[in-house]
């Protein structure tokens, strides 16, 4: 037992109960209790119950057998209570292991500790310190951000009964285009038999009204042939053998000929097609308990694999220049090819299904919400396009009195960044304020990246060689210069925090803390394919980092 333990733990016994007999203890003895009364919230012995009962007939005992109901009545608030040990009261602490117990948890797990503290001796000293009196206004901070959290995901959970329902309409919608498909190819399908009934009683018709004739050209001729009058049967006669070796030359043709028949296949490519859909379409929810993993913000990536892949089209005229990437929420990239003027769209496997083209080259992209994106294009304003079924569409412009180059959202925050400056709008395009500008360069603002919390905005100065980190106020609120980091281009951020760095210059990709202070690691160098990166991209679904540039092809860094 611990040297300077408190003389104030039990002497009596060292037998330790579950439940001990309250009056008794109250007498500093040591007796289990075998009762549990719920009117006075004490426990008794088999002596002292009895006492109890003659004193208070109409309380309610709780015998051994209701044991599960005596658990938490101590006499003692849920705060002084031991969690394990129900019915004794936390009154030691544990310095060796900073750890709250009972007299109980004393002797059973820290008997061999060497710091062991009464409560009530040292509950008054804390109460005095700096730490304990600003410790209320630190909890009230604290729940004010849990707070702000859980109403955070309380819109979350409504917009995504919201979006639940749209996707719903969506897929009505879907059935209602795949049902007037299929009425189309009935209506089609109805047409081409009709003709060809039409047809095939037509040809048939032909051969009734062959026969019909021959048939009553002949009975005509008998009768002739029949009558009395020499002239008339001779001529009838010679006629009817011409109409024989006709009906003769008839019947031999009909008799080897099939009859018409009528007959559906139904083309195989449908049934194989449909049998092989199990859904009308995927739907993706990100991120959710079976697909999020929390990495620390503090924790260091390492490059566990490195891949290319070609992103150049047959049509493209020129060689690819990729200046902007973001994901969409289903794992969809975007990215901006600006000297084919074009945004393109890439499946998991970074091959191009979808392309959307621009009268000037587009700079940079950000993701808005959904399946929505928004390009910048220079003097031509930022425009936004839509992922819907399998092709991009701009569905809406904004025009500004700037240039457009940098751009990024949050929360329906709208940031556009210019050669020396980055705005603040709204998403209608309403101008809300000019919230940093740097003019110690011609060229200060390429672009920036806002934090996945929306609380600080990273920028990449390259003419001067550091990446500025300000607050949404304007705020500078450190700068960073790294031999690494030269003429710093390009800047990503995790759902975590995690930042990463992409420099032309230096070639080379760099991971920093979330304060935009301080240089972690070197992931990736230009021996790893990197020649003159222009833009970087974290995914969230798979952990990879994306580097692009002047090249026609994107290098993909997997990280663990």
């Amino acid at each position: 037992m611990a040297s300077n333990l408190s003389s104030s733990v039990y002497q009596t016994s060292d037998l330790i109960h579950d439940f001990a007999c309250s009056p008794c203890k109250d007498d500093g003895l040591n007796n289990e209790a075998q009762f549990f009364c719920d009117q006075c919230r004490k426990y008794y012995c088999n002596n002292c119950v009895a006492h109890h009962n003659k004193l208070f007939r109409t309380h309610s005992v709780l015998g051994k057998q209701a044991v599960s109901k005596w658990v938490g009545y101590a006499g003692l608030s849920p705060i002084e209570i031991c969690d394990k040990h129900g019915d004794k009261k936390l009154d030691m602490l544990c310095e060796d292991h900073d750890e709250l117990g009972c007299y109980v948890c004393v002797s059973l797990t820290h008997r061999m500790c060497q710091s062991i503290k009464h409560i009530p001796d040292i509950a008054g000293k804390v109460k005095s310190t700096t730490e304990f009196k600003q410790f209320p206004s630190n909890v009230r901070l604290t729940s004010s951000k849990l707070q702000s959290l859980s109403d955070k995901t309380l819109q979350n959970k409504q917009s995504l009964k919201d979006a639940g329902k749209k996707i719903l309409a969506e897929i009505k919608s879907l059935r209602k285009e795949l049902n007037n498909t299929f009425d189309e190819l009935e209506t089609k399908t109805n047409t081409i038999l009709q003709n060809q009934l039409h047809d095939a009683d037509e040809f048939l018709q032909e051969d009734i009204d062959k026969c019909t004739q021959l048939h009553e050209k002949l009975r005509t001729f008998l009768e002739a042939i029949q009558s009395q009058q020499d002239d008339t049967s001779y001529i009838a006669y010679r006629k009817c053998k011409d109409k024989m070796r006709e009906a003769e030359s008839l019947i031999q043709e009909l008799s080897v000929k099939p009859d018409t028949i009528l007959t559906f296949h139904s083309d195989p490519r449908i049934e194989q097609f449909l049998y092989g859909l199990k859904t009308l379409g995927g739907t993706l929810a990100f991120p959710c308990k079976h697909s999020w993993k929390y990495i620390p913000t503090s924790h260091v990536f390492n490059v566990k694999n490195r891949s290319k892949s070609i992103v150049k089209m047959q049509s493209d005229v020129h060689e690819c220049f990729i200046g902007g990437i973001c994901e969409l929420p289903g794992g969809e990239i975007l990215i901006t090819d600006m000297k084919n003027y074009k945004v393109k769209l890439l499946n998991s496997q970074y091959q191009v299904t979808a392309t959307c083209d621009f009268p000037v080259n587009p700079n940079y992209i950000c993701h808005i919400a959904g399946n929505e994106a928004a390009v910048t294009l220079g003097y031509e304003g930022v425009h936004f396009i839509t992922f819907t079924g399998s092709t991009l569409t701009v569905t809406r412009k904004l025009s500004f009195q700037h240039l457009c180059l940098g751009i990024s959202h949050h929360n329906g925050n709208l940031y556009v960044g210019s050669l020396t400056a980055i705005y603040h709008y709204t998403m209608s395009g309403q101008f809300i304020g000019k919230i940093y500008e740097d003019k110690s360069s011609f060229y200060t603002i390429s672009r920036f990246t806002v934090s996945r919390d929306g609380t600080t905005i990273f920028i990449p100065t390259s003419e001067c060689k550091k990446l500025a980190t300000i607050d949404t106020s304007g705020n500078i609120l450190s700068t960073l210069q790294d031999p690494d980091i030269d003429w710093p281009i390009s800047v990503c951020v995790s759902d975590s925090g995690h930042v990463f760095v992409c420099s032309q210059s230096s070639s080379k990709v760099t991971q920093i803390d979330k304060e935009g202070k301080h240089s972690l690691a070197t992931l990736a160098i230009q021996a790893d394919g990197l020649k003159n990166p222009d833009v970087i991209w974290f995914t969230r679904q798979t952990h990879r980092l994306i580097v692009g540039g002047e090249v026609n092809e994107l290098s993909v860094f997997e990280l663990e």
